[in-house]
C-alpha cells in the first residue's frame, strides 16, 4: 500500500462508502509485515471495533486487492494471507512457527522474478513460495 491518504482517495474515487470500521482495516494493513488473513484482521479488529463484521474485512480486502494496494498470498489451504506490499517478490513459508517473510530479489542473487511474456504467455502476476525454517526457528 503506498499511504493510507493514496488509497483512501482511491477508494473515494470510485465510490467506496468509508466507514470507522474500513477505515481500520486499511490503517492495520498499512506496513503490516506479518501477512495476515481475514480472520486474523477481524480478530484483531474486533476487540476495538464491537461492531465490525467479518464480512466487512473481508470485502474491505476484497477491494483493496482490486485496486492494487493488497495481494493475496496462498499458501495455506483453509484461508488467504494478504500482503500490502505489491511490488514483485518471493515468500518464505516457516514450517515450524507458520509465519510468512518476505524475500525480494535482490535478497537472493541472481534470481529475477518473470514479467511480461515468457514462451508466449501473458504474465499477469506470480508467486513464488519458499518452504523452511526460519532463522528465528533454527
Amino acid at each position: 500500500m503506498d499511504s493510507f491518504e493514496h488509497t483512501i482517495q482511491t477508494l473515494r474515487g470510485k465510490g467506496f462508502k468509508l466507514t470507522p470500521q474500513r477505515f481500520a482495516v486499511i490503517k492495520y494493513m498499512i506496513g503490516n509485515t506479518n501477512h495476515p488473513s481475514a480472520l486474523t484482521i477481524h480478530k484483531d479488529l474486533k476487540k476495538r471495533y464491537p461492531s465490525l463484521s467479518f464480512s466487512t474485512v473481508y470485502n474491505t480486502l476484497n477491494v483493496l486487492e482490486e485496486i492494487g494496494e493488497v495481494t493475496p498470498i496462498y499458501i495455506f489451504s483453509e484461508h488467504v494471507n494478504y500482503d500490502p506490499s505489491v511490488e514483485p517478490h518471493m515468500h518464505f513459508l516457516c514450517t515450524k512457527c507458520n509465519r510468512i517473510h518476505d524475500i525480494f530479489p535482490g535478497d537472493i542473487e541472481g534470481v529475477r522474478l518473470p514479467a511480461g511474456e515468457v514462451a508466449g504467455h501473458l504474465i499477469i502476476s506470480s508467486q513464488v513460495i519458499l518452504r523452511g525454517i526460519c532463522k528465528d526457528c533454527r
